[in-house]
């Protein structure tokens, strides 16, 4: 209910902001710019403006656990470099690699050494 309430708040405060838009996911509200970004975008961005896309030397890896994650994942899929890993509970459909039940599960592959 609290949720619901914050997230109207939110929209109508936007509502003074024509270049922002409102976002939602699952308990997440993100306020963007109203131009064409997203997640995937910044993967992008980051990959190319740092110089990390060269598959040979830089393996990528997106941990994410809402919706708005998805076009991240779309990007290291699509591109072939790297890893998107979801974090849910229940099974969904996603461009993911690989998913993940818990947050405690992230930690475990963080300690992963090969």
């Amino acid at each position: 209910q609290d949720w619901n309430s914050v997230a109207q708040l939110v929209d109508d405060v936007l509502k003074s902001f024509p270049h922002l838009k409102l976002t939602t996911g699952r308990k997440v509200l993100e306020v963007r710019p109203v131009i064409d970004w997203d997640k995937g975008k910044a993967v992008e961005f980051l990959l190319q403006s740092l110089r990390l896309d060269d598959p040979e030397s830089v393996l990528p890896i997106y941990i994410g656990d809402d919706r708005t994650d998805e076009d991240a994942f779309k990007v290291l899929r699509e591109r072939n470099c790297g890893y998107g890993i979801l974090v849910s509970q229940l099974p969904k459909q996603t461009q993911a690699f690989y998913s993940l039940r818990a947050p405690s599960e992230v930690k475990t592959l963080n300690n992963f050494h090969p």
